[in-house]
């Protein structure tokens, strides 16, 4: 009875084990099957680097901050301290010290309840910090380790996993791996660490922001002691060698070192193209080398141009809320070699937010548009010297409402005849209008098209958009594509493909990306050599005088928006195209008072309330172009074989007669120069005329009422110079407050004829035929002062002549 008893216990407790190894077996079966496949490790992740054209680097890309180096650049101290403190038997064991767990498992025991303790081998702290979840410490996660740790052991050499450790494991503040902890903890690379160095290092894995010497400095020494110590009692070196490395006074990196990281836009910029083209994780884990076209000079030249713009403060700082930024103006400035489409200089904003106004910026350019109706032109004949009537015309008002004039001219000016480099020296918004209804709206949207502009609406190409000529588009245009566009003329008529990436490598130094920017002709050269000659006179005689760089050509254009809200310069050099944009981001007129609503004085105190225009765009452009440029080779632009030169009449635009008054030198196409001569200028003679009737002045007439006025002997014609003031009268009929009333001045220049126009209006009187009627010498004689015998009249007025 008792051996059977016996025999029952014995053969529960045999069953009991057979179950519990059963259980045990299964469950480390179904925790390894659980275990990630050691072949979906591809090697530690690491940081992708950019660089700048020059090599320098900007900055990383990465969830963990590290860049891998091979073991044979990491110093031999390092290597043995690593092993001395974490795993003596490294070069013994296959993955897993079998002991060392014993020993945890009774530690564990006694210690009931806190996390369980691991004799973790360097291999298995690797296989946990690359495929498992660092935050589950479980006896489940200690399992697999020890599998991978086992599979890590099968595949590869002890050399390769120690090179996988280094470069994998977390030392505290962000720094994964050896090198970036390196530059971290002493702004050195990991192959320049002494003994010392490399000890306080090895000491970080066991609490990397415990023994962080920036967090703890007397524990982290104290740590790499025991390293020190450790490494002494193994071997790896003498007492001697661990006394002076102990007395050795650690050199911290200042953590205030960190460098501001330049171009914040363009890094954020290249970025999205970086992701859409290899995706998130290759990107931020895959260790890529990012070459890219940033020059840091001129980079670092457009940030120090809007910091003395806002210092100088001729560009103010206004806070607003519900905007991208709180202060305001913004600015945006974009630098692209014409002949690479390379993009040297980005910025993208006052700030650092993450609205790049460099290329997300879509506003309405106003006068900056002018050149491409211009190049319209150009392209399909049209000449330099060709002559526009810049004179108000007439726009389409709702019945009932007073006549209006359309478009208006800067100060309501108008000149007459202007040829086309005169009209946009001036940007004449009459001219320009005028043009674009010779050219078409079509033909100049699908010139503009060509030029890379790409923000088109389908109601912009109504015929009767004329509002276009001055840049009033549906949507508007970015800094970019219009640096990319005005490119074109620099580059004889190519359209470059602006790029930022030159080259990408991945982690094993193959090319896996090298730009082609596309490139096609889109302008003939000698179109694109004059619209760029006649740019290069908004600079040097125009509204872009502030943009001139001594001793180098420049061309470019302004651009005002009505109401102030954007202000434009795009300009040239043969080397680099440079687009500056200044605006409010909720479109707002760019008009300040004295104060900010603070109290603070956004201009020097008495200097009065100011409008940011286009002039300050030009100025932020001129200061930032010539820092930019200074150490370029100076060079002028191309001038094709087939362009010439000839003197012409500016008012008709023909070849000059004897009695043209002044010329001036115009470039053609060879075979497109003017074959007539012009015959509207004729000899002259002076009148002397009642300006009260308007007729020849008599000896009755008052001293004061008699002016001279010079006409064409043949056919008549008044002669200015002249300035002829027009004025709409207020209708009684009508609210005044409802109706803007029609002002303006006509400057009528030197020799030119004077066109005869409506009083209230301005708009010229035109015959039959439509052609423009001039103001004629009167035959008779005045009658308000007094009837004079006509003998006498005439005696009088032959020797008022002379």
């Amino acid at each position: 009875m008792a051996k059977s008893k016996r025999q029952i216990i014995i053969a529960s407790i045999i069953l009991l084990f057979a179950l519990i190894f059963g259980i045990s077996i299964g469950a480390i079966t179904w925790i390894i099957q659980d275990t990630p496949d050691i072949s979906s490790y591809k090697g530690t992740n690491e940081a992708s680097m950019i660089y700048s054209a020059d090599g320098q680097l900007l900055t990383k890309l990465y969830r963990q901050n590290r860049t891998s180096v091979p073991l044979e650049q990491i110093p031999a101290d390092l290597k043995n301290a690593i092993i001395a403190v974490e795993d003596t038997n490294f070069y013994v064991h296959h993955g897993v010290d079998f002991w060392g767990i014993i020993r945890a498992v009774i530690t564990n025991i006694s210690n009931l309840g806190s996390r369980p303790q691991g004799a973790s081998t360097i291999t298995q702290q690797l296989a946990g910090n690359a495929l498992l979840n660092r935050q589950n410490v479980s006896y489940y996660r200690k399992i697999q380790e020890a599998y991978l740790a086992l599979q890590f052991e099968r595949h590869y050499t002890k050399p390769e996993i120690l090179e996988m450790y280094l470069n994998e494991i977390y030392l505290g503040h962000s720094a994964y791996g050896v090198e970036i902890a390196a530059q971290q903890y002493f702004n050195k690379h990991v192959w320049e660490l002494n003994l010392s160095e490399s000890a306080l290092i090895a000491g970080l894995p066991k609490s990397p922001n415990y023994y962080s010497p920036f967090n703890n400095f007397d524990e982290a020494i104290r740590r790499r002691n025991i390293v020190l110590n450790r490494m002494q009692e193994v071997g790896y070196i003498t007492e001697k060698e661990a006394q002076e490395a102990k007395q050795y006074e650690v050199k911290l990196r200042s953590k205030e070192l960190k460098q501001e990281e330049l171009a914040p836009y363009f890094i954020r910029y290249i970025r999205d193209q970086l992701i859409d083209r290899f995706g998130a994780q290759l990107v931020y884990d895959g260790g890529l080398k990012v070459y890219t076209t940033l020059d840091p000079i001129m980079q670092k030249a457009a940030e120090d141009a809007v910091t003395s713009a806002l210092k100088d403060k001729y560009i103010p700082s206004v806070e607003r809320e519900n905007t991208a930024d709180k202060l305001q103006p913004q600015m945006a400035i974009i630098s692209i070699d014409p002949t690479t489409g390379a993009i040297r200089a980005m910025l993208g904003g006052r700030g650092n937010d993450q609205f790049n106004r460099a290329v997300q910026a879509v506003r309405q350019p106003g006068s900056a548009f002018k050149p491409f109706v211009y190049t319209t032109a150009i392209k399909n004949g049209y000449t330099t010297s060709y002559v526009v009537n810049d004179m108000p015309m007439l726009a389409k008002s709702e019945k009932g409402k007073s006549l209006k004039i359309w478009p208006n001219n800067t100060a309501k000016e108008y000149r007459g005849y202007v040829s086309l480099r005169t009209a946009l020296n001036h940007s004449i918004n009459v001219a320009a209008v005028k043009l674009l209804q010779e050219v078409g709206v079509d033909n100049t949207i699908n010139t503009t098209k060509e030029m890379g502009i790409s923000t088109f609406e389908t109601a912009d190409g109504n015929k009767e958009h004329l509002s276009l000529a001055l840049g009033g588009l549906t949507k508007g245009v970015t800094p970019l594509e219009m640096a990319s566009a005005y490119g074109i003329f620099a580059n004889q008529g190519i359209l470059v493909e602006p790029i930022a990436v030159t080259k990408v490598l991945d982690k094993n130094d193959n090319v896996i990306y090298e730009a082609h920017p596309r490139k096609k002709i889109v302008l003939k050269e000698d179109t694109a050599y004059i619209m760029t000659n006649m740019l290069q006179s908004v600079v040097n005689n125009g509204t872009g005088w502030r943009a001139r760089i001594s001793g180098r050509a420049v061309a470019g254009k302004t651009g005002t928006t009505n109401g102030y809200s954007d202000a434009w310069f795009v300009g040239f050099t043969p080397n680099l195209v440079t687009s500056v944009w200044i605006g409010e981001d909720n479109v707002t007129p760019m008009e300040y008072n004295q104060k900010d609503e603070q109290g603070n004085y956004l201009f020097p105190e008495g200097s009065g309330g100011r409008i940011v225009s286009s002039s300050e765009a030009v100025r932020l452009w001129g200061n930032y172009m010539r820092e930019a440029v200074k150490d370029m080779p100076v060079k002028d632009f191309k001038v094709p074989a087939n362009i010439t030169k000839a003197e012409v009449d500016p008012v008709t635009g023909l070849l000059p007669n004897e009695y043209t008054p002044r010329t001036v030198q115009e470039i053609f196409r060879k075979g497109n120069v003017p074959t007539e001569v012009e015959s509207l200028h004729q000899a002259t003679e002076k009148l002397s005329i009642d300006k009260e009737s308007g007729l020849l002045a008599t000896a009755n007439c008052p001293k004061e009422n008699i002016v001279e006025y010079e006409y064409f002997v043949d056919s008549g014609y008044r002669v200015g110079p002249a300035t002829i003031h027009f004025k709409q009268k207020a209708d009684k009929d009508k609210d005044p407050e409802d109706e803007e009333l029609i002002e303006g001045v006509y400057h009528v220049a030197a020799g030119e004829p004077v066109q005869k126009i409506d009083p209230e209006t301005g708009v010229p009187e035109r015959d039959e035929t439509g052609q423009v009627i001039y103001e004629t010498k009167p035959t008779q004689y005045c009658d308000l002062h007094g009837e004079t015998d006509n003998f006498i009249n005439s005696i009088w007025d032959f020797f008022n002549r002379f």
